[in-house]
């Protein structure tokens, strides 16, 4: 391919191969009206230097770039290691890159990915689609959480948690213990599995009859802390937060026992993901979990049979799990009281 690629570059500019290649690799002189020519056509041909010495076409790269949006959000540490760690099983080497949540940084990953010619690309993208140069390399993409429309890649697959069920059971489990008045507190990104968790509890909140608030934040402990102590204030009913994110979550937790507010038995509060810390806080807090370990393994496979060519579902969809802990009242006795 690198071969027929300088062949073609060649041949549009009037030059010898030979030239090309030194112009490329910089590896010998050419004159600068006749590199300024090879360049243009570079980029008109839409050209990629394999710096890694490798040609993904007869599958000799074993690179697999994982792009993820904030490496600080405990969630995606622990999924970068079960998949660097899977990968590293099926003998691929992982290239991580952080967005912190900006478009352009990753449009310059994603550039830099293609420039070294991984086999494929696993991505939680920071914007609502996807770079034009990754969907012109043609390269197995596989989504992670980010259900990104109208996109002409053949080769991919989505990969995320029930997020639906996850949204509509908080809404349900601080029903049943008593909640009648609950915030939902929501990725102010919009993004795509947040949004569908958000949705899915605003959904069933009216199906139920209670009252709802619905506002959004940055994902941070920060963001959940100055939200709650405004919501607080403005509305003094509340008596249930369900929350996008566990980091949010902790942020809200400490935003109500600041305020003198007893939890569970005034306020209770409900988290997504099942992070780590979320055990080790007083009181610790009762999340919808993902399964990390069943992700990360899950990305692995799909991400060697999209490589392999072999066939793989368009969407794979994980089960959460309740992770019931002290942020919660006990069912039963929420039900005498009822």
């Amino acid at each position: 391919m690198e071969k027929l690629c300088i062949a073609e570059i060649a041949r549009v500019v009037g030059v010898a191969q030979s030239t090309v290649s030194r112009a490329l690799n910089k590896s010998g002189y050419v004159a600068p009206a006749t590199h300024k020519k090879i360049m243009e056509a570079v980029n008109t041909l839409g050209y990629r230097r394999n710096r890694i010495a490798r040609n993904l076409r007869t599958r000799n790269s074993n690179f697999v770039g994982f792009i993820i949006p904030d490496i600080s959000n405990e969630y995606f540490s622990m999924l970068v290691k079960e998949v660097e760690t899977g990968l590293r099983s099926e003998g691929y080497a992982l290239f991580l890159c952080n967005t912190d949540e900006n478009v352009e940084t990753e449009e310059f990953y994603i550039n830099s990915l293609l420039d070294n010619q991984v086999a494929a690309v696993i991505i939680a993208a920071a914007g609502g689609k996807l770079s034009s140069a990754l969907e012109q390399a043609q390269i197995p993409v596989i989504l992670v959480d980010r259900n990104i429309k109208n996109i002409s890649i053949k080769q991919k697959c989505l990969i995320c948690s029930d997020n639906e069920a996850g949204g509509k059971n908080a809404v349900q489990t601080l029903y049943d213990r008593g909640a009648r008045n609950i915030l939902l507190i929501g990725d102010e990104r919009h993004i795509y599995g947040a949004e569908n968790r958000i949705r899915a509890a605003q959904k069933h909140a009216h199906f139920l009859g209670i009252s709802v608030y619905t506002s959004f934040t940055h994902v941070s402990f920060s963001g959940g802390y100055k939200l709650v102590c405004h919501m607080l204030q403005t509305n003094p009913a509340i008596d249930g937060i369900f929350c996008v994110t566990d980091t949010i979550a902790l942020g809200a937790l400490r935003a109500v026992i600041e305020n003198g507010i007893k939890v569970p038995e005034k306020i209770q509060i409900i988290g997504f993901d099942g992070i780590n810390i979320g055990s080790y806080v007083n009181p610790a807090l009762t999340t919808y979990k993902q399964d990390v370990v069943k992700m990360g393994r899950t990305i692995v496979s799909a991400t060697v049979n999209l490589i392999d060519e072999q066939q793989t579902r368009a969407v794979i969809k994980l089960p959460v799990s309740l992770v019931e802990r002290e942020t919660t009242r006990s069912l039963l006795l929420s039900q005498e009281q009822l």
